[in-house]
């Protein structure tokens, strides 16, 4: 960070569009060249989502089909070594005054002694980085703190603005809890959904970012962006609500979700027996596709089947068809997440896994929303990392058609 106390840096902020066409807000941040007022007017809203809170029966039901027995055993301790607590997580939420931001490294640091605070994820920062002294503490680092402007204001932390469906409703949202504490703070964000220089640039099309937000109806100045270093008077860290890698999940994380789905949704929803298949033959990525599944789709179409491609549809619309469907069935993927939006306490999910893995997520949402799952072991990852994330995946048919037929849905 060599040139740092060559000058007194200013600080941009996000100021999101409230309207463009047909009077839709748009969740774009733009760009504000002028240094921000020393002094912040903390007159936001609160979210008042207690009274959301459904409750649901603990027992539920979990079947693993057609794996391997070896593979079972693995996939089993997995799944079941999630933390689920009914409590919120105050304990764990930490308070801090006169703290440092390091957009480089996306860290804030605690004056009193240069210490990174730890907020349990650092997005897109190498391991290399993350390892060094210069990034774990601030004394390692050329920084005047006397010339780094201070915004003398209560703010709270809100993780990464990501436009990943899957990683945006585990993390993005999961300290968004706090808001219910009757706090009316500004919230720093990391990252941006869309680059642009000015509000004349934003030629994008709405996406469920939008949607989510705007059926909060948080005042779109809420949210900020820090680009350079500042001192903030202080900051609430409110523990995540769900975190992947420490396996743990709180119920708190599902209440703005469906705060959010009884904004989106019609007065009543009529649930149907006919099951809905959530298809991704048509993304447009190749590695994002699976090979054999359009056999698999052709075949459930002629059994009545529903079939949806997630991608063109709104984030209402995903909505109101998880509400809608009491049989939900497709490959593991972000959009069988979906199920953190019903209201309905009768909810079965059909997913087509990999054949030797699981990611936490899927044991954290059935936990949180006490779904009845069965888990196909029906797909091979080739050339896959290992986060089993990249790769073909190919889907084995028949192990599909066995695994549904035994669940009585063909």
């Amino acid at each position: 960070m060599q040139g740092i106390t060559a000058k007194i840096l200013d600080v941009a902020n996000y100021n999101w569009s409230k309207y463009l066409s047909k009077s839709q807000a748009l969740f774009v941040p733009r760009r504000i060249k002028d240094s921000v007022s020393s002094q912040w007017e903390n007159n936001y809203k609160s979210l008042r989502i207690s009274a959301t809170e459904r409750q649901y029966p603990q027992k539920y039901q979990t079947n693993f089909l057609n794996y391997h027995p070896d593979k079972l055993e693995i996939v089993k301790e997995n799944y079941y070594s999630i933390n689920y607590s009914e409590k919120l997580p105050l304990e764990k939420t930490i308070t801090v005054k006169d703290v440092l931001y390091v957009p480089r490294y996306q860290a804030f640091y605690d004056l009193r002694d240069g210490s990174r605070i730890n907020t349990s994820k650092m997005p897109w920062i190498p391991k290399s980085e993350q390892d060094s002294q210069e990034f774990k503490s601030l004394s390692h680092q050329s920084i005047d703190t006397t010339k780094i402007k201070k915004i003398d204001q209560k703010f709270m932390y809100g993780e990464n603005v990501t436009l990943h469906y899957g990683h945006f409703l585990c993390e993005t949202i999961s300290r968004l809890w706090y808001l219910e504490q009757a706090e009316k703070l500004g919230i720093l964000v990391i990252g941006q959904p869309h680059k642009a220089k000015s509000i004349s640039d934003l030629k994008v099309s709405r996406n469920f970012v939008d949607e989510f937000m705007t059926a909060l109806d948080l005042d779109s100045e809420q949210f900020l962006e820090l680009t350079r270093p500042v001192i903030l008077g202080e900051v609430v860290f409110p523990y995540p609500s769900l975190s992947l890698h420490r396996r743990e999940v709180f119920s708190c994380h599902k209440l703005v979700p469906e705060l959010v789905a009884q904004k989106l949704l019609p007065d009543k929803v009529t649930q149907t027996e006919q099951p809905l298949y959530i298809s991704r033959t048509k993304l447009k990525k190749a590695n994002r596709q699976i090979l054999g599944e359009e056999q698999l789709e052709n075949i459930l179409r002629e059994r009545g089947f529903a079939i949806i491609y997630s991608e063109n549809l709104t984030l209402q619309e995903k909505i109101y068809l998880v509400n809608k469907h009491k049989y939900i069935v497709g490959p593991w993927a972000s959009s069988l997440h979906t199920i953190i939006f019903s209201l309905s306490d009768s909810k079965n999910i059909f997913c087509l896994s990999d054949k030797g893995n699981l990611l936490p997520s899927f044991a954290q949402f059935d936990a949180l929303k006490s779904v009845n799952s069965t888990y196909i072991a029906a797909i091979q990852s080739e050339g896959e990392d290992d986060n089993h994330i990249m790769g073909q995946k190919i889907l084995d048919v028949d192990a599909a058609l066995s695994g549904l037929k035994e669940s009585n849905l063909l």
